[in-house]
Parts: C-alpha cells; sequence; structure tokens
C-alpha cells in the first residue's frame, strides 16, 4: 500500500467512526460508545477534512504561509548641516561602531538606517586612511595607514571571551573629529554605496 492509499484508507476509517458505524464490521456502535458523543463525533469530522486535504494534495502536507508583515523601508543614514555641526569627539579613543554611535544619537531610527562602523571603516579605507591586510588566520582586517595613524587612528587589541587576542582600530579625538568634519563626504559615500546595490 502506498502512503496516499494508507490516508485514503484512514479516512474511511474515520468517516465510518464520525458517523456512528464501526469502520471493520460495518454495524453501528452502541448509543453510549464513546464515538456518538456530539464532541468526539466533530473531531472525527474535523480530522477527516484535513486528511481529505491532505490527499487531495497527492498525500503532502501543505502549510499555509504566513504572509510577512512588511517590511518597513527606511531611509539611508542622513544628518543635516545643523545635526553635524553638534558632533562632538570624546576624548577617549573608541571604536568606529563608538564614533558611529555618536551620530546615531541624533537620527530616528525607527525611520532611517543607522550609520555603522563598517561604513566609517569603509570610506576611511577609499579615502587611504586604512589598509586591508590579512591576518595569521587568513581574515582580512582594517588597519591604520601612516597618514590615519598621524590622523590619531591607532591598532589596539584586548583577549576575547574565548582567550584569543583581537585587533581592533580605535580612533582618538583628532580621528573622531577628522570623520565629523567630513560627514557629508561620509554620507555621500554611503549613498553611493547603496545605489550600486
Amino acid at each position: 500500500m502506498t502512503d496516499l492509499e494508507i490516508l485514503q484508507r484512514a479516512k474511511q476509517y474515520i468517516d465510518s467512526l464520525a458517523n456512528g458505524y464501526d469502520p471493520l464490521s460495518g454495524q453501528p456502535v452502541r448509543d453510549d460508545d464513546v464515538v456518538n458523543q456530539v464532541r468526539i463525533s466533530r473531531c472525527l469530522f474535523y480530522v477527516s477534512g484535513v486528511l481529505q486535504k491532505v490527499i487531495d494534495n497527492g498525500g503532502e502536507i501543505q502549510r499555509k504561509k504566513q504572509p510577512k508583515p512588511p517590511k518597513s523601508v527606511k531611509e539611508p543614514f542622513f544628518l543635516t548641516h545643523e545635526q553635524i555641526v553638534l558632533l562632538r569627539p570624546q576624548n577617549t579613543a573608541l571604536s568606529a561602531t563608538k564614533v558611529a554611535g555618536i551620530a546615531n544619537e541624533l537620527i530616528d531610527d525607527e525611520h532611517m538606517k543607522k550609520l555603522k562602523g563598517t561604513d566609517i571603516a569603509g570610506w576611511l579605507l577609499s579615502v587611504g586612511l586604512l589598509q586591508e591586510v590579512e591576518s595569521a588566520t587568513g581574515r582580512k582586517r582594517k588597519v591604520p595607514t601612516q597618514n590615519g595613524e598621524m590622523l590619531g587612528m591607532k591598532e589596539t587589541s584586548f583577549i576575547n571571551e574565548q582567550g584569543v587576542p583581537t585587533q581592533y582600530t580605535v580612533y582618538d579625538k583628532n580621528a573622531q573629529q577628522f570623520i565629523f568634519d567630513n560627514m557629508e563626504t561620509l554620507i555621500a559615500f554611503i549613498h553611493e554605496r547603496e545605489a550600486e546595490k
């Protein structure tokens, strides 16, 4: 017997029980039998209907796809000139992600994409202040060029949760100010990259 034939047989048995008949003998079941209770009978009819849908679908169970809620389209990151002049560098060296966080405090992130550390690093790479090098593990990472170091970018490291030394670039007050002073150029770079996608 194929799976489809087994499903058809199971549906016949359930239909018989739902109608108050013994599926093997075809005789009516006693009035006090559990299958004659209304709630049980309704459940059996429901299961019969589900099996019929599976049979009609060639034995395949087809789940209804839940419609995804429409994804809200966010505007690309942008700051007005008035917002840019409000950007203030910190006295401590920060990662690119933390520098981006300063700018993100000025936007409505429900309707606008946030500035990311990778946006800053990508732009700095494009203007020659960062360069890509391959680590001992074969992964590419961005490190300051000589010009980047002169501007206040330096590589630092920490021990991660797995006990592995991890390197990353930090930006001192001067480097942060350079990023803020060139925010319009950085924003144009981000928009160009978005347009290429």
